[in-house]
């Protein structure tokens, strides 16, 4: 048999005895007796510590167990909800950081692409300016190229017309030395246009 088995079997013996003992006699059941009254408080007694040792001392000691659980869950709820709190304060706080952080951002992005844009237009100006310079520069290589090849087509057709007239030839060296004459004069009034 099992402990709680055997408790419940020595109460009800407890508790039936004195009623056995006034089923005996054959008295007056509500006539008042003094032994009966003996029996009802020892048996009250005896029952009264047989259910604390056995049931009230288990039941408040899990009661108490299951109060301080609960006490400890409310605690750890009450913790868990300060630091969501301090979290959520926390994020609002950057957040409302961040937020404010957006337009000094825009602006600065606004500064850079101004400052970019800037930047490409005087380069490709700088660019623009050297590609022109560079075409003039070219230009007037070819255009003093062609007058010295015109010059010199003009040397030569002016000696050939000259030896013509002359009736004579020209050797090499007097073609080389009436030629560097030409140039020479041809020279000096473009010096004198200039100026």
């Amino acid at each position: 048999m099992r402990a709680w088995q055997k408790l419940a079997l020595a109460i009800m013996s407890l508790v039936l005895l004195p009623g056995m003992a006034l089923a005996e006699g054959g008295g007056d059941i509500l006539a008042p007796r003094f032994d009966l009254m003996i029996w009802t408080i020892v048996v009250f007694v005896v029952l009264l510590l047989v259910l604390r040792k056995a049931a009230w001392g288990p039941m408040l000691e899990g009661l108490q167990k299951r109060e301080a659980h609960i006490r400890g869950s409310v605690e750890e709820a009450k913790r868990t909800r300060d630091e969501m709190e301090q979290l959520r304060a926390k994020f609002k706080t950057e957040m409302d950081e961040a937020y404010a952080k957006i337009p000094l951002l825009m602006d600065q992005a606004r500064r850079e692409a101004a400052a970019m844009q800037e930047e490409m237009r005087s380069k490709a100006t700088a660019d623009i300016q050297t590609e022109r310079q560079r075409a003039r520069h070219e230009l007037d290589v070819a255009r003093d190229q062609a007058l010295q090849e015109l010059w010199t087509q003009t040397a030569q057709l002016a000696t050939l017309i000259s030896a013509k007239a002359i009736g004579r030839g020209l050797t090499e060296n007097d073609h080389h030395r009436l030629l560097d004459e030409a140039l020479e004069e041809i020279r000096q009034v473009r010096l004198s246009e200039r100026s």
